[in-house]
């Protein structure tokens, strides 16, 4: 056992690991991502150890074209990467322990697959209100519609401001406070 954990504070800290994983996989498919996609993220965010696609498969109990796909899409994104230790033909996945970073790109990945596509359906509900229709409904709708397009256009250019890049995300918390308690770095201090 590492350090001088016994075996009650080993059960703790599973099952701690554990409620996280599912909480991360919650809470995640909130936010409209894919749950096990999620608990892939949790596990090895938690862990700060890198994992093959077996470790992850059996540790989540979960098939291998879903962890295949889950792990593509997580190193995509950019939260994960993969890598391979000198001599070892299989693939490593480890979280990018860069917070900030992590969630700035699941807003730009959330706002691509959400907010554009909406913003998109407005315009087009929008053009097929004929200028020609002035009734009363006609120029309530066109009204309406045009108000959500100023306010998602309004919410787009705060998107662009704070969440555009990594570095732009990472100024607004400069402002707010310290960056550097918000990354967890790869290699955590060993417990004493």
């Amino acid at each position: 056992m590492p350090g001088n954990m016994d075996s009650k504070d080993s059960d703790a800290l599973e099952i701690a690991q554990e409620r996280f994983i599912l909480e991360w996989g919650r809470m995640s498919s909130s936010w409209g991502i894919n749950r096990t996609m999620a608990q892939i993220h949790a596990l090895l965010l938690v862990s700060g150890e890198a994992y093959t696609m077996d470790e992850i498969i059996d540790k989540l109990h979960i098939s291998r074209g879903n962890a295949s796909m889950n792990l593509r899409d997580l190193c995509e994104w950019a939260v994960i990467r993969r890598f391979r230790r000198p001599g070892d033909r299989k693939d490593m996945y480890q979280a990018n322990g860069d917070i900030l970073s992590m969630f700035a790109r699941v807003v730009r990945e959330r706002k691509r697959r959400e907010i554009d596509p909406t913003v998109a359906a407005i315009r087009e509900c929008l053009d097929l209100v004929p200028q020609s229709d002035k009734t009363e409904n006609a120029e309530t709708l066109r009204h309406r519609l045009t108000v959500l397009l100023e306010l998602f256009s309004l919410i787009d250019r705060v998107y662009q401001q704070v969440f555009e890049t990594d570095a732009s995300f990472r100024e607004v918390f400069e402002v707010l406070g310290k960056t550097e308690e918000i990354t967890i770095p790869s290699n955590p201090p060993s417990a004493e």
